[in-house]
């Protein structure tokens, strides 16, 4: 353990008002004896007296503890033993969450303009500064500990917050969406030259944010330079698009055959692939070739619900991600839709707000597999995405349910990028053993008043991978009470 990694311990152990190991770290030994006396006592944090909501049970677990050990859970019980030298946080009987995890991110596109934005206004440096404010103020320090991006390139982003070079949630990044020319990965102005488009130099291609191929030998080089840049797994345009000029809904986006290259590439990689889709025959079309997350949906019907859910309960090898706020409150009515959008870009979004509380019905009806993400872009929108989260119940899901698609759910659908799985050691999306340490603490009980989580107030605790980043457990004039916070590094454990 090198003699850094221990001044992220004492970091750590002083947010969370561990006195004694503070005085140890001010004194701290060489980096010779700090390695050994590391590797010899782990680092324990000891949770007492909370109430836990484990990611899939409605019911709390009350009067539970949790032991921390480094960088994830492990033990969860009654009365577990206090390690020596663990620092104790008594919880008195605060409401334990794992860390929130946005299924639907799209990291690199918020910016004022959104897709847009990187053919109008931004390039790629400011491009990559929105996206850390973002994913600093926005998301972690908010719960968020982890989210799958799908659709943009932020992997490099990733693997320095993985370094710890920078603070930040987890990132399974699907690399540039890919689609056709005239869909919804294509977002260049319709003046740019044609030469331009085919040789793949439009700026969201530049930046690597979308791919825009033709072919399967297109796709193929799009998926591959993703999977080889660290994908997690790859995300592709089944059709139409409301953030895009070209595409009505209706249209089909990749080819059968091209589709078949993405699905095929990615088995071959052991991960998988997720849609962009709003109706029954793109769905169709990919439930028949093996796609396995599905996203949006709003304009199908109750034939291709039943159908997703009996190759759910079949196979267990698919899910729908559900989008709820964008899709039922931006895209709600022709006014409340981004000023930036076309005209024809609102009229698109209004019919997709129309379906999304019909989509939703019919998949919670049935007892669809279902995950939730944000969907959220542009500096307007982004501060908002636990709103996303209280739109489940809106939109009909018990509290606990719209935890579930945030929590429990998203953990089991990560895994699905097997070797790809940037995060292979713990679970995900759960208060258990061997899970990541991520973990929240509220004032109240989200289970049942799903509003209080918008209260950032009712956040007290923030972790992620064992790291404190917000704690206001004690008392603001309390001696131990530290601010919200970052460690100067993470990723001293492996991952």
């Amino acid at each position: 353990m090198k003699f850094s990694n221990l001044i992220t311990h004492g970091l750590m152990a002083c947010a969370i008002g561990a006195v004694p190991l503070c005085a140890a770290f001010a004194a701290a030994p060489p980096p010779a004896q700090a390695e050994a006396k590391e590797e010899k006592k782990p680092v324990h944090i000891l949770f007492t007296n909370v109430n836990i909501f484990d990611g899939f049970a409605p019911e709390l677990k009350n009067g539970m503890s949790v032991l921390v050990e480094n960088n994830f859970i492990k033990e969860v019980g009654k009365n577990i033993e206090k390690p020596d030298g663990a620092y104790v946080v008594d919880g008195e009987g605060r409401t334990m969450t794992p860390g929130f995890i946005d299924m639907h991110q799209h990291v690199m596109l918020n910016p004022p303009e959104g897709t847009a934005s990187y053919q109008t206004r931004w390039d790629d440096a400011a491009g990559g500064a929105f996206a850390m404010h973002h994913l600093n103020h926005n998301i972690l320090m908010k719960g968020i500990t982890t989210v799958r991006d799908i659709a943009g390139d932020p992997l490099d982003v990733a693997k320095a917050i993985d370094m710890g070079y920078l603070p930040g949630p987890r990132i399974y990044s699907s690399g540039g969406a890919i689609g056709q020319t005239g869909g919804h990965s294509d977002w260049a102005g319709r003046n740019v030259p044609a030469d331009i488009l085919q040789n793949h130099q439009d700026m969201s291609q530049r930046t690597q944010n979308s791919w825009v191929v033709d072919g399967p030998d297109e796709v193929t080089k799009a998926a591959r330079m993703n999977l080889r840049r660290g994908a997690a797994f790859l995300k592709v345009m089944g059709g139409g698009g409301v953030a895009s000029e070209f595409d009505p809904l209706e249209i089909l986006g990749l080819a059968e055959d091209e589709v078949k290259r993405a699905v095929e590439i990615a088995k071959d990689n052991g991960t998988y692939v997720a849609v962009h889709a709003y109706h029954d025959e793109s769905y169709n079309r990919h439930l028949d070739l093996g796609t396995r997350s599905f996203e949006h949906g709003f304009l199908i019907s109750e034939p291709t619900v039943e159908r997703m859910v009996k190759r759910y309960k079949k196979s267990k090898d698919i899910v729908w991600s559900f989008q709820c706020f964008v899709s039922i409150n931006t895209f709600g009515s022709y006014e409340s839709m981004p000023a930036f959008f076309t005209h024809e870009q609102k009229l698109k979004g209004v019919a997709v707000g129309k379906g999304a509380r019909n989509a939703a019905a019919m998949m919670k009806k049935h007892g669809m597999f279902i995950v939730g993400g944000s969907d959220m872009f542009s500096t307007d929108l982004v501060s908002r995405i636990k709103e996303d989260i209280t739109c489940n119940v809106e939109a009909g899901f018990t509290a606990a349910e719209a935890l579930k698609h945030w929590t429990g759910n998203a953990g089991i659908v990560l895994k699905w990028s097997g070797p790809k799985d940037p995060y292979t050691t713990y679970k995900l999306g759960t208060i258990d053993k061997d899970a990541y340490a991520d973990i929240l603490l509220w004032d109240g009980d989200p289970t049942q008043n799903i509003e209080l989580i918008l209260d950032e107030d009712k956040l007290h605790f923030v972790m992620k991978d064992g790291l404190v980043y917000k704690n206001t457990v004690v008392d603001d004039d309390h001696p131990h009470f530290r601010p919200a916070r970052a460690p100067l590094t993470r990723g001293q454990f492996p991952l």
